[in-house]
């Protein structure tokens, strides 16, 4: 849910991403940005793990599947208009 406080500081922060010469940024980036920012500490540590532990198998040989493979996987299962 959110409140006030949260619209104050989201506000706060864009006026400082625009001060710090982000212009180029649109809402849903600074959005996209804020919400990374402010991930709670269980979340966030969660997914450094896991882009450790994916740079750990690159490392060791594991260079996984191709982005094209894994986008058409994601569209099907997802049903995205591309493939209705």
């Amino acid at each position: 849910m959110c409140t006030r406080e949260d619209i104050d500081c989201f506000h706060q922060f864009a006026l400082q991403q625009i001060d710090d010469g982000n212009m180029e940024l649109s809402i849903l980036d600074l959005a996209d940005l804020w919400q990374l920012k402010n991930l709670p500490e269980a979340e966030l540590a969660e997914s450094v793990a896991a882009v450790k532990a994916s740079l750990n198998d690159m490392q060791n040989g594991d260079c996984g599947r191709p982005a094209e493979e894994v986008i058409a996987e994601l569209r099907q299962r997802l049903e995205t208009p591309e493939n209705r």
